[in-house]
């Protein structure tokens, strides 16, 4: 990857509808050079798609937790994971060493909303769990990683 890869790669993570003439003006290319780049950015990897980014709040999600969970010694791994994919409010989960198993992001609309998913992920198999309440989140760019 060159420079210019990484501008690309920048430009697109800012914003991913920009056009190839767009992106060509910005790194001084002609606009099929410049897709012929990103042709490659996303057959090497390094770009796996493009993605319209949700308001959870305005889907009146806007009570976010952490919830780390332990699973039952009996419980499989994979059918958890799988079994979560039923469970809309979990955003994400990490499978993780140490204490517990799994670190959840799960967006609620309310705390009642958010017992009824504590319930659920202890019908699916999990033993214990600790969960805590995001008062703010701040995500950072990871373009970052271009310069590391």
């Amino acid at each position: 990857m060159d420079d210019v890869d990484r501008d690309l790669v920048r430009l697109l993570v800012a914003d991913a509808r920009l056009t190839y003439q767009q992106l060509a003006q910005s790194v001084h290319l002609s606009a099929n050079s410049t897709a012929d780049r990103v042709r490659r950015l996303r057959a090497s990897g390094v770009i796996s798609g493009y993605h319209a980014a949700l308001d959870l709040a305005s889907l009146g999600r806007n009570l976010f937790a952490v919830t780390d969970v332990r699973l039952k010694e009996t419980e499989a791994r994979l059918r958890f994971e799988s079994d979560l994919e039923g469970v809309p409010a979990v955003l994400g989960a990490l499978h993780t060493t140490g204490e517990y198993d799994y670190q959840l992001r799960i967006a609620s609309a309310g705390t009642a909303d958010l017992e009824a998913v504590l319930d659920t992920l202890r019908r699916l198999g999990a033993a214990e769990h600790h969960s805590r309440i995001v008062l703010s989140e701040r995500v950072y760019d990871p373009a970052r990683l271009l310069d590391a």
